[in-house]
Parts: structure tokens; C-alpha cells; sequence
């Protein structure tokens, strides 16, 4: 298998997990957050204030179909 299909299928997998979390709206704690990107939860609040990162819900909650678009940036 050549670079080019792997890239292909990586990306082809990439999109149906991003699918599978939008459909079952996941969402992630500030917890989950902190773990997830290996901070601390004042970081995370600062990094909240950067233009483009995932927002939390009304209930502190991340969607994480959001979290994983955003990663892929």
C-alpha cells in the first residue's frame, strides 16, 4: 500500500469518527478537556480565549465532533 492510500484511508476513518461524534452529540468535561489535550485547567481557560478553539456549551460541555474538527486544524 503507497503513501497516498494510506493518507486516503486515514482520512476516510478520520471523517467517520468525526460523523460517529456528531451523532451521538459526545460531549466532554473540563476534565475530559485537560486530558484530552494534556493541560491544566487554567490553561485550558486561556486557551479558551484564542480565536478558534472549541467553545463550551450552556452546561461547561464540549461537543466532541467540535473538539475533533478542531484538532484536525
Amino acid at each position: 500500500m503507497n503513501e497516498s492510500a494510506i493518507t486516503q484511508r486515514l482520512d476516510a476513518l478520520t471523517y467517520a469518527v468525526q460523523m460517529m461524534a456528531m451523532n451521538t452529540g459526545k460531549r466532554l468535561t473540563r476534565q475530559d478537556m485537560c486530558e484530552r489535550l494534556g493541560i491544566h485547567r487554567n490553561t485550558l481557560l486561556t486557551r479558551q480565549r484564542e480565536r478558534g478553539f472549541p467553545q463550551p456549551d450552556i452546561n461547561g460541555k464540549w461537543l466532541l465532533s467540535e473538539v475533533l474538527e478542531w484538532e484536525l486544524r
